[in-house]
């Protein structure tokens, strides 16, 4: 008895062996899959989608990119091709059927809106990637200006040679000096839009064909500005309009933000840094100021928030709401051309103070801009607000986008200045020295 036992627990342990020993019943060579990059959608010319893929380009044992000859061809890291559909899935299989490889959108790291399809609504687009299992939420949101499919085709990196690193190294914020949404991952997005009356944001990107030409001129007449007034802040630029000549034709700086499903319009870099500010989302980057004591220059700090900001939201007995932020911030010197020495107690203060006034007056013009113009929530009021209501069905039928108007907002901002680089004082010419 004790050995027909013994038999019988080999042969389970021999069984369970082999099945270890099979292969897997759905392998995929890695050599026989194109992996898409990037994904664009615009409207259609029969009520339906212009659908971009940008597949990576595969790459030889020796490491140069295929399809074989030399020159500008070996150089090639993209693929891109369009096709027209009534959705992803079937544009998919439609690309398969002259795409050798299996197409898999496992790896993709962009997903781009044409400004067309953005101002026209998103909503059935962003349905179908909300169910397509291959597409992962960490996938980040593009808003281009113009038509989507011109936008990926101006994808043309030239430091960087590894399409998957320039897409991470591209979207990421903290890389790109915060000019960007911190959260602008298509969970961010579709969250915020499934919010009522949140102001859900992408990153902003706009083609510059005038870089491919080289035909950008930095010494015309819009450069030159007049002696007595001050000198304009790169920050307040926008995708597509940046003063600049050279590398990738193409702008990623400022925000897109959308009321519903909607496009609703864009946002500076500078207007961007604020809202990630506002949104206690900031992230340690430079920004620039007028100097307080030299109209003709501007000055520059790193700057960091000393703690996670406090937003404040109370509604009244008679629906009012009031919003009050407080955000404490610090920062390092690092740029002043002037011949004020910010290290005297005096001085410090003042320039202190004038920081302060500037981060009051962008925050202020934010929010008219968002809340009262454009009539969004792009600071998560709503999150707080709706906390106030006994159930979800009441806090849906107060429809917090018709009281976005009404809501009263108060801002206390604190700045201090931490360090002021490794030179003291200011750099003086040895014949003015006192």
């Amino acid at each position: 008895m004790r050995s027909f036992r013994r038999i019988a627990a080999l042969l389970k342990i021999s069984s369970l062996c082999m099945l270890l020993l099979s292969g897997c019943w759905d392998r995929q060579d890695p050599e026989n899959i194109a992996f898409i990059m990037a994904v664009g959608v615009d409207p259609g010319p029969n009520n339906d989608y212009i659908y971009t893929f940008a597949l990576a380009m595969p790459k030889t044992s020796s490491g140069a990119s295929g399809g074989g000859g030399g020159g500008e061809s070996s150089q090639k890291i993209l693929d891109v091709y369009s096709v027209e559909g009534a959705n992803l899935a079937s544009a998919l299989l439609a690309s398969q059927s002259y795409v050798a490889r299996r197409l898999t959108l496992k790896h993709s790291k962009a997903f781009i809106l044409g400004e067309g399809l953005a101002r026209q609504g998103s909503m059935p687009i962003l349905g179908e990637v909300v169910r397509n299992n291959e597409f992962r939420r960490t996938l980040n949101i593009i808003t281009s200006k113009g038509r989507a499919d011109s936008y990926i085709k101006h994808i043309k990196p030239t430091m960087e040679k590894d399409i998957n690193l320039w897409f991470e190294l591209e979207m990421d914020p903290h890389n790109i000096g915060a000019v960007t949404p911190k959260k602008s991952r298509f969970h961010n997005f579709i969250v915020d839009m499934e919010q009522p009356g949140t102001g859900a944001t992408t990153i902003l990107s706009a083609i510059r064909p005038d870089i491919e030409k080289g035909a950008t001129n930095l010494q015309d007449e819009e450069s030159s500005s007049d002696s007595n007034s001050r000198p304009p802040m790169v920050g307040d630029q926008y995708a597509g309009s940046l003063r600049r000549s050279g590398e990738i034709p193409i702008d990623i700086y400022g925000s897109a933000v959308y009321r519903g499903q909607k496009l609703i319009g864009f946002l500076s870099g500078t207007e961007t840094k604020t809202l990630n500010m506002l949104r206690g989302e900031f992230e340690p980057t430079i920004l620039e100021f007028h100097d307080p004591s030299d109209p003709e220059r501007n000055i520059s700090f790193k700057v960091n928030s000393q703690k996670k900001p406090s937003l404040k939201v109370k509604r009244t007995d008679d629906d009012q709401v009031r919003v009050a932020f407080l955000l404490q911030m610090e920062g390092d010197l690092i740029s002043s051309m002037s011949n004020v020495n910010y290290t005297k107690p005096d001085q410090q203060k003042k320039l202190e103070s004038a920081v302060e006034n500037e981060l009051i007056k962008r925050a202020s013009e934010l929010l008219d801009k968002t809340l009262y113009q454009w009539n969004v929530d792009c600071f998560h009021i709503g999150n707080q607000l709706r906390a106030s209501f006994p159930t979800l069905k009441a806090w849906y039928a107060y429809n917090w986008r018709e009281h976005i108007k009404e809501t009263k907002y108060e801002l206390n901002i604190r700045f201090k200045m931490r360090r002021h680089g490794d030179q003291v004082g200011p750099a003086v010419e040895g014949d003015k020295m006192k």
